[in-house]
């Protein structure tokens, strides 16, 4: 690998740059922040419409330029929508600059899911044609919710892999042993796992305190940061005693208002001193923590404003700061396991 490549994560006090790129599993070369696209074709919760397409174009075109070409979709998003855009996106580009875009898109293990591999592979070739693509960067298994083993899922991704369908596998919200059991299964198919993307931020640093970052580093497995600024939360646009959007009031309401009052004036005193935005705050805490945050957009202002992220590196006393006043969070049975 050459200076500005690094295996899993930025090795300390590196700053990011979008030239920086770190390696998944040995083959990915991908940006040190990721773009999230849940919201692209998703009515429920982000109220997607159709006059919503433009600026999502926008958003995606404007992280291409600025280097942030690593995207992360998931057939469920909008029910597929997501993946249709991109691929509508993707039409106006060369095969070349295709080249230089990550895509990494998910497997929704539901519970009538149980044929594997076929109802793996019928899924990803459903997702590879909505994305306009014949081989997928990153397929990831959405959660550890599947009625099958670990070991059956982690053969159907194998069979993906050997079927050319796609480069590299990941898993999301897997927690310890769920990922020693993965990384063991691919290993005897001789491939690595690539990630395991985890819901981690200021309002939830339980993948750290538990050990699972650190274990999956040294299993050799990148880790992506989803909800990476709370929501919302981290970007002072909410108070700390609200009022707040209805879809997370429930969220925002069980942390404690004290700390979170001394956490958010903490992340504003620091966008200060670096005069950046609260959200970049967020994002780089993420980064210096050896995580890849993976933050959505629906808007090329929400490009600009997560491409502040890059460009500087918090000092280990600010890092500090940051952390006493920072949220564990929990696992839950239903969903997150890490």
């Amino acid at each position: 690998m050459d200076s500005s490549e690094y295996s899993l994560r930025l090795d300390k006090g590196i700053i990011p740059t979008k030239d920086t790129k770190i390696v998944l599993a040995n083959t990915l070369k991908v940006p040190p922040l990721a773009i999230g696209t849940w919201q692209f074709g998703d009515t429920t919760f982000w109220g997607w419409t159709p006059d919503a397409v433009k600026d999502a174009k926008l958003a995606y075109d404007l992280a291409c330029s600025n280097g942030l070409t690593f995207f992360d979709t998931a057939e469920v998003y909008g029910n597929g929508e997501s993946e249709r855009e991109i691929g509508s996106f993707r039409k106006e580009y060369s095969k070349e600059q295709q080249d230089e875009q990550t895509i990494a898109t998910k497997f929704y293990p539901s519970e009538d899911r149980t044929q594997f591999p076929d109802v793996l592979l019928s899924a990803l070739k459903d997702s590879l044609d909505r994305l306009g693509m014949v081989k997928a960067d990153l397929y990831q298994i959405h959660a550890a919710i599947h009625p099958a083993s670990i070991e059956v899922v982690a053969n159907a991704l194998a069979d993906a892999v050997d079927a050319g369908l796609v480069k590299t596998v990941g898993v999301s919200n897997y927690g310890l042993e769920e990922i020693k059991t993965m990384h063991a299964a691919l290993k005897k198919r001789g491939i690595q796992l690539a990630s395991n993307q985890v819901s981690f931020s200021l309002i939830r640093t339980i993948p750290e305190k538990s050990g699972l970052i650190q274990l999956c580093h040294d299993l050799g497995v990148a880790v992506l940061a989803y909800s990476p600024i709370g929501m919302g939360l981290l970007t002072g646009k909410f108070g700390s005693k609200g009022p707040w959007p209805k879809a997370r009031n429930r969220t925002f309401s069980a942390l404690d208002p004290d700390q979170l009052e001394k956490l958010l004036d903490t992340v504003a005193s620091l966008a200060t001193k670096y005069d950046r935005p609260q959200s970049a705050i967020a994002l780089n805490w993420i980064i210096a923590k050896g995580v890849i945050p993976l933050a959505g957009v629906r808007t090329p202002d929400h490009v600009k404003q997560n491409a502040t992220a890059l460009g500087f590196v918090l000092a280990d006393e600010d890092i500090k700061a940051l952390d006493q006043f920072a949220f564990e969070g929990s696992n839950n049975k239903e969903w997150q396991h890490g």
